[in-house]
């Protein structure tokens, strides 16, 4: 077990089940909570430096701390009701940067058609933000489901999320001023595609913590294992791991995920699915099956690595490119052998 998921053990064992929370912790996204007769779903999430979110344009770091808080509810099949945050503002951000901050968070509520109730203030040295969100769906989906034989998808490419936060770490971005500067990432909203996960998926879960983790967990979960391929890389992340001679698979693994929506189907239902995202036009990428040996398989070229014996957790490491080394040298012995 990683640190982080002891720590959270840790906690929730001082607290007992209630009837009124429908799911089990880990297995889904968003909590799926009882209000009435009718359940709801809900999320909250923490953003601060340790997310190395740029802030240097405040309308996009707005806008992607939002779409980052309502991923969990897309993940989930739902749609996003309410939102609400609590915002501790950096030392230097005026009023105008403010200003910028909240109409990107708005614009995505806008999108959305979600209402903002409100939230706390505060303000301090380094930046910190709290998102919570309502949402609702017609079929909530969960990490749970997925079964031998289920296709994998994903609703968009990988490597955005580590690109930016190589942007912020001053020895991977040295001497990549320019790529950054002309590459600013902005999340995307994926609020149609959530409806094909709550018509369609089995299981779902988005990348916030990057794909591979986002795959060992629905394995974990479900008793499962997976073999992928085809891995659909951003044109960013692609440009980034070819300037640091580091290999593409580092997007992969690495722990700064973009919140895609990463879903299981059955084989039965993916002429249903297809159909409907070109109807939609909505772009989806196969990128693999769920298989019930527990192995967990990546194809490239015509070898299959296996990757049982990964066991990198960002959070295990006081220092970043500790980590990052760490998991290069890995990547790296992984891929002489091919």
């Amino acid at each position: 077990m990683d640190a982080e998921n002891q720590i959270i053990k840790t906690i929730l064992g001082n607290f007992k089940s209630d009837s009124r929370h429908l799911n089990e912790f880990f297995h889904s996204d968003s909590e799926i909570i009882r209000l009435g007769n009718k359940d709801y779903l809900l999320t909250v999430d923490n953003y601060s430096d340790e997310d190395h979110f740029r802030t240097n344009n405040p309308y996009v770091l707005g806008r992607n701390l939002a779409v980052s808080t309502l991923s969990d509810i897309f993940a989930c099949g739902g749609k996003p009701l309410f939102f609400a945050n609590s915002l501790t503002k950096a030392d230097g951000w005026d009023i105008e940067y403010i200003n910028e901050f909240s109409k990107g968070i708005s614009d995505v509520l806008k999108d959305c058609d979600a209402a903002f109730i409100g939230g706390d203030l505060g303000s301090s040295q380094n930046w910190n933000f709290t998102g919570v969100a309502i949402g609702e769906s017609d079929r909530i989906v969960t990490r749970k489901g997925a079964s031998q034989g289920d296709l994998i998808y994903l609703t968009g490419p990988i490597g955005n999320g580590n690109f930016e936060s190589a942007s912020q770490l001053t020895k991977l971005g040295q001497g990549l001023e320019n790529l950054f500067e002309n590459n600013i990432i902005q999340f995307p909203l994926r609020l149609k595609e959530s409806e094909l996960v709550s018509k369609y998926a089995s299981s779902c879960i988005d990348t916030s913590d990057g794909l591979f983790k986002s795959l060992n967990i629905v394995s974990e979960i479900n008793d499962t294992g997976f073999l992928i391929s085809d891995i659909p890389y951003s044109e960013q992340g692609l440009m980034l791991t070819n300037s640091l001679h580091l290999p593409e698979e580092i997007l992969m693994f690495g722990e700064s995920g973009e919140y895609e929506l990463l879903f299981t189907i059955t084989p039965e239902q993916e002429n249903s699915l297809l159909t409907d995202s070109r109807k939609f036009e909505i772009q989806l990428f196969k990128i693999g099956s769920i298989s019930y040996n527990k192995q967990k398989l990546l194809q490239k070229s015509k070898e299959i690595i296996n990757f049982n014996d990964f066991e990198i957790y960002a959070r295990s490491f006081k220092n970043h490119y500790d980590y990052i080394g760490q998991l290069t040298q890995y990547l790296f012995s992984k891929f002489q052998k091919m």
